[in-house]
């Protein structure tokens, strides 16, 4: 804070002037515009090279209808304006009340888990309502309407114990999408089906697992940044295009929510010394690890953060290593003696069937790692890779490199790196989202970036794409 210049006392007999109010720095805001600007040109570019690069110098014309090739480098997206107007004439206003109720939400003074709880439950209404402007409720279920989805398989799962015990020999013959997942997403809808069948029952039940993605996005960054960051996180993580467009409907929506959710215990066992907290860590890094093997590139967040503390407090670290691997790995034994879910013979056939598949085995890595940034960075919304951007230029220059914000990087660098995701990473980094939402609001309020231009920016992101292109997802 600047230090204020002592008043000047006033002539006798004169009447004193009145102070000037002290003059606003506009170099925080100039900051944010400029980046803005900068990030948005880079990704129209990117967008129009990538789809000159394959369907104008490359070997897919453009008389070949676009899905499902790649249409454009590094994303996933495709060109194909639609709207039902009808169902967008409802739409549009529930969707307009969802924000107009966020904004109230954030100015409002609630109890935090109220404002969680209410963040997730408008997160599922907003995202319900945009992909309503294509076709209605039948749009819900759409994604999962295809024989490479989870819901096509549900019928081959039969009894669980069965299930877990054979599924290492049982996975070549189910869905695409199961055969490059642990067993947990099949067992998931499977239930799901049972409960209520049908594709529409699957959706909602993603959405409204997706949706608690919440607690993490506000969790994190309301430990990091305080009260106040947390309610901007909150707000910015329901408006992000990455969340609007794939949390309904996209598997790994209910991946995201779970991982961010192990992220944000295990992180609290480290960093309150906290034996419960370290446990539900465990807990739910097993839960996450039985959905998608993606949670291993947690330990990266995870690693980060330890590796900051190990010098000040090394028999703190040990210990809470000690017993999350403990409880992680005691869960994972405990299945395997109840029911046979043998999960290194599942890590072989999912390997075997992800090299046989034709995808992204094959891609190049030299231009996928960064294309994934790329392509990541820009659906997660034009505002907020524009301050992610800048605050890793920050950690480098101010060495942070045991920081949160250093720590999210390097999670999403990893993610780019491992070779498992060339590709459609708008849907399948949805976990990251959280973990970036810290260093990107701290450079928001870094620059006193104006909130409701933010989400200004955020809404007409996520409604252009859902208008002017097909997601798949």
């Amino acid at each position: 804070m600047r230090p204020t210049a002592a008043r000047a006392q006033p002539d006798v007999g004169k009447r004193p002037r009145r102070a000037a109010p002290p003059a606003r720095d506009a170099r925080p805001r100039t900051g944010f515009t400029t980046a803005v600007a900068v990030t948005t040109a880079a990704l129209l570019v990117t967008g129009t090279l990538g789809t000159l690069y394959l369907r104008h110098w490359g070997r897919v014309g453009f008389e070949v209808p676009s899905v499902p090739y790649y249409f454009a480098f590094p994303f996933y997206i495709f060109p194909h304006p639609r709207l039902a107007p009808a169902w967008a004439a409802a739409a549009v206003p529930v969707a307009a009340a969802a924000v107009a109720a966020l904004a109230a939400l954030h100015r409002a003074q609630v109890a935090w888990t109220v404002r969680v709880a209410a963040a997730a439950v408008l997160a599922a209404v907003l995202a319900l309502a945009v992909a309503a402007l294509a076709g209605g409720p039948h749009a819900w279920g759409a994604p999962f309407d295809y024989a490479g989805e989870y819901p096509a398989g549900v019928g081959q799962v039969g009894a669980l114990p069965t299930f877990l015990r054979e599924f290492p020999a049982r996975l070549p013959s189910l869905p695409t999408h199961a055969t490059g997942h642990p067993a947990g997403a099949m067992v998931l809808y499977a239930v799901v089906a049972r409960a209520w069948p049908g594709l529409t029952a699957a959706a909602l039940a993603t959405v409204a697992i997706g949706s608690l993605g919440s607690v993490a996005a506000g969790g994190l960054a309301r430990d990091e940044l305080g009260e106040a960051g947390g309610r901007d996180a909150l707000l910015l993580w329901v408006l992000s295009p990455g969340v609007v467009l794939y949390l309904a409907t996209s598997a790994d929506a209910v991946f995201a929510a779970v991982l961010g959710m192990a992220a944000l215990a295990a992180h609290r066992g480290l960093a309150r010394r906290s034996p419960a907290w370290t446990v539900a860590g465990g807990v739910l890094l097993w839960a996450a690890s039985m959905l998608t093997y993606a949670a291993v590139l947690l330990l990266v967040f995870l690693g980060v953060r330890a590796a900051g503390r190990l010098r000040r407090d090394p028999a703190w670290v040990a210990r809470w290593a000690v017993g999350t691997a403990a409880v992680t790995l005691g869960l994972a034994g405990l299945l395997w003696l109840a029911a046979g879910y043998d999960v290194p013979a599942a890590v072989r056939a999912v390997h075997r069937a992800y090299q046989a598949a034709p995808g992204s085995a094959d891609r190049s890595l030299a231009k996928w790692l960064p294309g994934d940034v790329v392509a990541f960075a820009g659906m997660l919304g034009v505002p907020l890779a524009a301050a992610l951007a800048a605050r890793a230029l920050a950690v480098v220059r101010e060495r942070a490199w045991a920081s949160v914000d250093a720590a999210a990087l390097a999670t999403l660098l990893a993610a780019a790196s491992w070779g498992f995701t060339k590709g459609e990473v708008e849907r399948i980094f949805q976990f990251l989202v959280p973990l970036v939402l810290v260093p990107a609001t701290r450079q928001l309020r870094t620059w006193r970036a104006s909130l409701p231009v933010v989400a200004a920016l955020l809404a007409a992101q996520f409604l252009l794409v859902e208008v002017l292109f097909e997601t798949r997802w």
